[in-house]
């Protein structure tokens, strides 16, 4: 599929008829990580594997801010909450709430002159949730190192130009973003998009809410306020 013409349609449309059958079975957040697993993996398959610049440690990007689909922050939640013992838990739930609170209301361009990493970045510059990443972050690559520098340079002051990347997946990750928050209207459920950190921590701190957004139900406002 990367390496022919895309018909986005028939991407949108597998992807949708997907997202619709598994969100109808979810009632918890096993049923939100099994969904995103599946998910996912359609859309890896779609979006194929071009090769790329991003290697292990080079984690130039995840200074930017990421948007999350709710069903994405359960089950990266879900699979923190899986990957670590109960007083590790409780620091990680502390780290991610003070991040959440210190990027809140920043625009990329600061947290590009600051350098505030992805709290999920671990000590070899990779990432810790790689395998239940946001669709947005699976979106990004670079197919030119050096470009990516220039562009992310906190000193940079001056327009550069933007940095190539595999436009296929973009396409088909930017694709599946929309299609998820569409389907998940339909159950209904809140279709809304949050900040990956704030996201985390709400379904982190309160792990029924999972139950809450299955149902249909509204979430606290003020997760947004």
């Amino acid at each position: 599929m990367a390496d022919s013409t895309i018909q986005l349609h028939q991407v949108e449309s597998r992807l949708y008829r997907l997202a619709v059958d598994l969100l109808a079975t979810v009632h918890d957040t096993s049923g939100f990580a099994a969904t995103m697993s599946a998910f996912t993996d359609l859309a890896e398959n779609l979006a194929g594997h071009r090769p790329v610049a991003c290697k292990l440690g080079c984690s130039h990007c995840c200074v930017l801010n990421v948007s999350v689909l709710l069903p994405e922050a359960v089950a990266i939640a879900g699979w923190l909450s899986m990957h670590c013992v109960a007083a590790a838990c409780d620091a990680q739930l502390k780290r991610l709430q003070s991040h959440a609170l210190r990027v809140r209301w920043m625009e990329d361009s600061e947290r590009i002159h600051k350098q505030i990493l992805c709290p999920f970045i671990d000590a070899r510059g990779g990432c810790s949730i790689y395998p239940v990443r946001p669709l947005v972050c699976r979106s990004v690559t670079s197919l030119d190192k050096e470009a990516c520098l220039e562009t992310l340079n906190p000193d940079q002051t001056e327009a550069v130009q933007a940095v190539q990347m595999d436009t296929t997946r973009k396409t088909i990750m930017d694709t599946a973003f929309c299609t998820l928050a569409r389907a998940m209207k339909q159950q209904p459920m809140m279709g809304r998009s949050i900040e990956l950190s704030n996201g985390v921590v709400a379904f982190l701190a309160d792990p029924g809410l999972a139950a809450v957004l299955a149902s249909g139900a509204d979430l606290p406002a003020s997760l947004w306020d």
